[in-house]
């Protein structure tokens, strides 16, 4: 048996609106939006859906939601930039919640952190290799 990662998907209040945040703050654009406007897919090497909290619950009807004045949630959201400082004012200057300004990690990466208008965090960071 062979299984590998292929995306990822939050649940949100509205999709259309969190993926229209995602366009504005980050530069990311929208791939899909499905009928009814329940599930949002952004561009990217894998896949960032969005899907309304409502529709999610239909096949799960108990999740922790993601608010902005409630903790993090024990994940994070991981962009690439090769300008993190640009991209960290940008995202702030368009709603995002400040966490972490930039700064240069021991490892040689640079990275800051944002949470955007459902509270979900979200890194922005250099490009790192792997060994």
């Amino acid at each position: 048996m062979t299984t590998r990662f292929s995306g990822a998907i939050v649940y949100v209040p509205d999709a259309v609106a969190t993926a229209v945040f995602y366009e504005r703050a980050f530069g990311i654009e929208r791939k899909f939006v499905s009928d009814g406007s329940d599930y949002c897919e952004m561009q990217g090497d894998l896949p960032l859906g969005f899907v309304r909290e409502d529709f999610a619950q239909k096949n799960l009807p108990e999740f922790a939601r993601n608010r902005p004045r409630a903790p993090a949630a024990g994940f994070e959201i991981a962009l690439v930039s090769d300008d993190v400082d640009a991209a960290y004012k940008h995202a702030v200057a368009a709603g995002a919640a400040p966490v972490l300004e930039p700064q240069n990690k021991p490892w040689g990466q640079r990275v800051s952190y944002v949470r955007d208008l459902n509270g979900v965090l979200v890194e922005i960071c250099s490009p790192w290799s792997t060994p």
